[in-house]
């Protein structure tokens, strides 16, 4: 594409605001969200059903996204006669996991698995309509299995099940917290797409190759059978004295893993590394938007708080670079590039080590999250999009 994408940019709270008390609501965060929201919901009708996508953040997470900004989107949607609702997935597994915490409790991990527990997160995140003035609904239902197919060509995958109540609106806005993340490198519109819009069995075949199986390890004279019992599409059955996982039924959930009393009775498929599972979450991002129509959707990423890991991950720990600002577009690959590239211009934070020891900072023009993490590369999930043609990587930074 020769033509440049636009994303328009509103910069962090000015210091100067502090003691200018003119300038100060007009830079408030939460006003500079209004800014961008005005620029770029021009798709938005009068009685439009309106799926709001958002990230409720994991339990034990104190990073994830302020309700406060959610607010705002679902304010000025209503202003345009909108009819908003916020909308999540359900996360892989379908049990909570119990850790110990020595000398001090036991908590509970993986709480979005299903509708029961995911909203339970969303309650005491703020995630609520009585808060941010929207209701939140799974569009893949209770326990994240509903979904539609939809064929693509994509790098690697054909076929991906995207949530089915995401076609049940008119439009959609994609909210991203802007942040790393310890496989893809970082987490913002392509992620909220290719991950936080499938189902199960996408969000498993993004991960893992192959699918779980029993092993010799797996006799029913030692359990009660408790992988038949979670699997929510029936694809184990008890075959003389041990159980079979039907690979071609199988979606993925690894409710039987979580649930099998018997160590090692059930292997679990392989990760893939860390570049194919960004080209694959790209493919399923490329489903959602292709099925939904790219000029229904719109993008908005808040690049404040920015700690190396996701709003899924239990202790993202500390930000490792300044807030970057509120961005907005319609074109998912040039706000994801402009956030990228901004978060290289800026300067690292100092970070505290084990040892209570402050680590210098990494300087402006280096790539953060793969400075911090040589794993991953952040430029896979963009290379991807180009691939799918998902997007201009070439973009006009437009301040407001």
């Amino acid at each position: 594409m020769s033509e440049k994408s636009i994303v328009y940019w509103a910069s962090p709270y000015e210091l100067s605001a502090v003691v200018n008390s003119s300038k100060n609501m007009i830079t408030n965060n939460l006003v500079k969200t209004r800014f961008i929201l005005d620029k770029i919901l021009d798709n938005i009708n009068s009685g439009d059903k309106v799926g709001v996508k958002v990230h409720v953040g994991e339990a034990y997470n104190t990073r994830y996204l302020r309700h406060d900004y959610v607010r705002e989107v679902i304010e000025v949607v209503k202003l345009k006669g909108g009819i908003p609702t916020l909308i999540e997935t359900q996360g892989i597994g379908m049990e909570l996991h119990l850790v110990d915490v020595p000398n001090a409790c036991t908590i509970c991990l993986g709480s979005r698995k299903t509708a029961i527990e995911h909203r339970k997160i969303a309650d005491l995140h703020g995630y609520t309509e009585s808060i941010v003035g929207a209701p939140l609904k799974f569009i893949d239902g209770d326990i994240g299995i509903d979904g539609k197919d939809v064929e693509i060509d994509g790098i690697h995958l054909k076929n991906v099940s995207v949530g089915s109540g995401i076609f049940k609106f008119d439009k959609l806005i994609i909210i991203s917290h802007f942040k790393g993340h310890p496989q893809a490198g970082f987490g913002g519109a392509f992620k909220q797409l290719g991950i936080g819009c499938v189902t199960k069995r996408n969000k498993f075949l993004a991960h893992f190759i192959g699918k779980p199986e029993t092993t010799k390890k797996c006799e029913i004279s030692n359990c009660n059978q408790e992988c038949v019992k979670a699997c929510p599409v029936n694809a184990i059955k008890i075959e003389i004295d041990h159980a079979v996982i039907d690979p071609d039924i199988c979606i993925g959930c690894l409710g039987c893993d979580e649930v099998c009393p018997v160590r090692k009775a059930i292997k679990s498929a392989a990760l893939y590394d860390f570049k194919t599972f960004c080209e694959n979450f790209i493919d399923n991002a490329s489903a959602v938007i292709k099925s939904f129509g790219s000029e229904k959707i719109r993008y908005i990423s808040f690049a404040f708080d920015i700690p190396l890991m996701c709003d899924c991950i239990t202790n993202a720990n500390m930000p490792i670079i300044p807030d970057l600002g509120i961005f907005g577009s319609s074109d998912p690959l040039a706000i994801d590039k402009a956030c990228i590239d901004m978060e290289t211009m800026a300067p690292g934070l100092p970070i505290m080590d084990a040892k209570g020891e402050w680590k210098a900072p990494l300087p402006s023009g280096v790539e953060k999250f793969k400075g911090m993490n040589a794993s991953i590369d952040p430029m896979w999930q963009l290379d991807a999009a180009i691939k799918n043609k998902l997007g201009n990587p070439n973009y006009e930074l437009i301040k407001i």
